[in-house]
């Protein structure tokens, strides 16, 4: 199994940069980036101490860019018809699940290292709060995983992989732009309080802001990884579906 999954995972990361898709992704990740910390979040007029206006646009441009990387995940495969070769193999369809995305995590983590030159100059501007910083980019990381295995899995479903690209950006924005709280003022008048942490623990957002403010909470590193596992397990019962 780790044999296969090291071969499927060089094989996946390497075809990144055969294509040139890899080097168009990192710049235009960089752009945005940039941009939005500058330019929308106006960078030299706010306090940046934790560089909340680079970390406050991450969700919505990872959502846009990580898509990008996992469309042709699946949908090659089964454009080219290179999946019934892969069904017909006598390897674990989990190390093959598990290698293209951790390619595709492997990937958005080189595009995030890319900024860490941003952290650097920023602190020869101002004093930074890096442990804060620091779970800023935890967190950007744990959400590029999340898209990561939410973009394999819609890869799997699609033969077109721009039809996957669109589909995984509605998927992750649709993750992103969870807001429940209109529920919560109803369970209050009722004193559930369980229903209303229910409802607080399915909120991207409040995840992401108590990551960012540094709050690091066991429920919120839970909450990324819980959406993972459960994109994973679901790539592996389409995969083996369609072996049947």
């Amino acid at each position: 199994m780790l044999k296969s999954f090291w071969s499927i995972f060089n094989k996946e990361f390497a075809s990144y940069f055969k294509t040139g898709t890899a080097y168009v992704i990192l710049a235009v990740y960089i752009i945005l980036s940039m941009t939005a910390a500058f330019y929308f979040g106006h960078f030299f007029i706010l306090n940046n101490s934790d560089l909340n206006s680079f970390f406050s646009f991450q969700p919505e441009i990872l959502a846009l860019i990580i898509p990008a990387v996992t469309m042709r995940a699946w949908a090659d495969e089964r454009r080219s018809g290179t999946i019934e070769y892969i069904l017909t193999q006598p390897i674990n369809y989990t190390s093959v699940v598990l290698a293209k995305f951790t390619a595709a995590w492997a990937f958005g983590l080189l595009m995030l290292a890319l900024t860490l030159p941003f952290w650097i100059y920023s602190d020869t501007l101002i004093h930074l709060d890096n442990l804060n910083i620091l779970s800023g980019y935890l967190v950007c990381v744990l959400i590029i995983g999340t898209f990561s295995a939410l973009g394999c899995v819609v890869s799997a479903f699609n033969t077109n992989p721009v039809i996957a690209y669109i589909m995984s950006i509605f998927v992750s924005w649709g993750i992103t732009n969870i807001n429940l709280n209109f529920l919560i003022d109803s369970a209050s008048k009722l004193s559930n309080e369980i229903f209303v942490k229910v409802i607080q623990s399915l909120n991207f957002l409040k995840h992401y802001q108590d990551f960012i403010t540094g709050q690091v909470g066991l429920e919120n590193i839970i909450y990324f990884l819980s959406i993972i596992v459960l994109a994973l397990w679901l790539n592996v019962v389409t995969i083996e579906y369609k072996k049947s």
